[in-house]
């Protein structure tokens, strides 16, 4: 990244659906680019490095069960039939119940306690699952486990826009999100190495959540320790590093983010479309990427593999889908456009839904859940990058982050039924949901750009006239202020 583009969040574009010709932020001289750069680093190595390795253990507790009933959980808690599916899927109502409160106690008590928080508590009760002895026992622990994982990722989400510049958000977010596919490529080899743990009081499937629990509450009470809830309160940068990032984030969204939510503003953006079909984006490739997590081992399991190599071998599509993942954040300067970007990893989660329609070869169906993993994972780095670039303050990013991942959690919850037992070993069904999951998923994209395209051309030719305004009201334009432009 060169130092102009460090220098301003809009850089100079005369295109109706690129960015205004008159940007909020000056071009600084280089010193000062450099020193904004240097900064920026030292917050990639703390905050975003402590958010990616919450999300990895948020990823491993996420696909855990799949990687437990290969090895016997389902036999030995009595389930039968769908009973799975219905324990897969009942964590996500609870999960999208309170994300939008929990994002909104984040705002109030920062994210240093409450992230923490949360990771503690979704950490033992993943130990506690380790104890269930029936199908009520996994609900009750999967509701609750809802509850606690519903603020993480929307809260990452805020963190990564309060102390970022809108033109950084995408590539940060992108390297967030590639937790979960890290997830995937430790958590199927950490499983396959308890199944040689060999204990008369816990099986192996018990182990993997007892486990997996510890490790995720002491990363919470590690994170207290390491995060901060503004780049002012920062252990790590120095008095002038402090503030030059708030003079930057003041240039980008006028105020820092510090503003609180106007809450009277809240309803303009939940109404706002672009949010919705940007959102839905999320929802079509979570299809994908959930197949990885939760259903990649039992896939593998039922072509003939052991369970121990069933579990192993999730890290392969999990790899694809890392590299995918850190390859998004270049797609919107590769192609021209996050539209673009959303575009090609569309067509990689078509591509493999259709290998997985048409063959029974067990490398080709291996080699299409990488594909498979590589389109999904990539769209879910370009898409939430894609909603976060247009926000233009707290309230916004407060309704796009929560809305983003709801999406993403009703896609995951849809997911948790499209692979059941009857449907083994091919499973053509959850094949047909991907591959119409991908096919949606570029039709609405095509809907956000086009959206886009009108507003920015709606700001240059009918400019909204805020000379009658007052400041506060002007602040509270956010993405409606005139000066504001979409990113496409």
């Amino acid at each position: 990244m060169d130092d102009k583009q460090i220098a301003s969040s809009h850089p100079k574009v005369d295109s109706p659906d690129g960015v205004s010709d008159k940007p909020y932020a000056q071009i600084v001289d280089s010193d000062t680019a450099k020193r904004l750069r240097w900064a920026f680093r030292k917050v990639d190595a703390t905050l975003i490095l402590v958010l990616l390795l919450a999300n990895v253990l948020n990823s491993m507790d996420r696909s855990n069960l799949g990687l437990s009933k290969v090895a016997g959980l389902e036999k030995d808690t009595g389930m039968h039939g769908s009973d799975f599916n219905v324990v897969v899927s009942l964590m996500y109502p609870t999960y999208l119940l309170f994300m939008l409160p929990s994002n909104l106690v984040l705002r109030k008590v920062g994210a240093r306690i409450w992230l923490s928080l949360i990771t503690i508590i979704w950490g033992v009760i993943n130990m506690c699952m380790a104890f269930a002895k029936s199908k009520t026992d996994l609900i009750l622990c999967r509701l609750f486990l809802g509850m606690a994982e519903s603020g993480a990722t929307p809260g990452g989400l805020m963190l990564i826009t309060l102390w970022y510049p809108r033109e950084l958000v995408t590539s940060r977010i992108s390297f967030f999100f590639s937790s979960f596919a890290i997830g995937a490529i430790v958590g199927g080899p950490i499983a396959s190495g308890i199944m040689n743990i060999d204990s008369p009081r816990f099986k192996s499937w018990q182990w993997i959540f007892f486990i997996e629990g510890i490790l995720t509450a002491g990363f919470g009470c590690i994170m207290y320790f390491l995060l901060a809830d503004y780049p002012e309160k920062s252990w790590l940068l120095n008095a002038s590093e402090k503030t030059l990032l708030k003079q930057r984030m003041e240039q980008d969204q006028m105020d820092g983010g510090h503003r609180p939510i106007d809450k009277s503003r809240l309803l303009v953006h939940v109404r706002d479309p672009l949010i919705y079909a940007q959102a839905l984006i999320f929802y079509c490739v979570n299809f994908g990427s959930n197949t990885i997590l939760t259903f990649s081992a039992i896939i593998v399991n039922q072509m003939g593999y052991s369970p121990s190599a069933s579990q192993a071998m999730q890290a392969i599509p999990g790899l694809c889908g890392f590299i995918g993942i850190l390859l998004s954040r270049y797609y919107p300067k590769w192609f021209g456009s996050h539209y673009a970007g959303a575009l090609f990893v569309s067509g990689w989660i078509i591509t493999a839904s259709i290998i997985l329609l048409a063959t029974t070869s067990n490398g080709a169906r291996i080699f299409a859940l990488c594909l498979l993993a590589f389109g999904s994972f990539g769209a879910g780095g370009i898409g939430p990058g894609w909603v976060m670039s247009n926000v233009g303050g707290p309230t916004r990013s407060a309704v796009s982050g929560a809305l983003n991942v709801t999406f993403g959690g009703l896609g995951a919850l849809s997911a948790s039924y499209i692979y059941q037992n009857h449907d083994a070993p091919r499973y053509l069904f959850g094949h047909v949901i991907n591959l119409f999951a991908g096919l949606l998923a570029a039709i609405t994209a095509t809907v956000a750009y086009l959206i886009i395209r009108r507003r920015n051309k709606q700001k240059v030719t009918e400019p909204l006239d805020i000379s009658h305004m007052t400041d506060r009201e002007i602040l509270s334009l956010e993405n409606h202020h005139p000066d504001f432009r979409y990113v496409a």
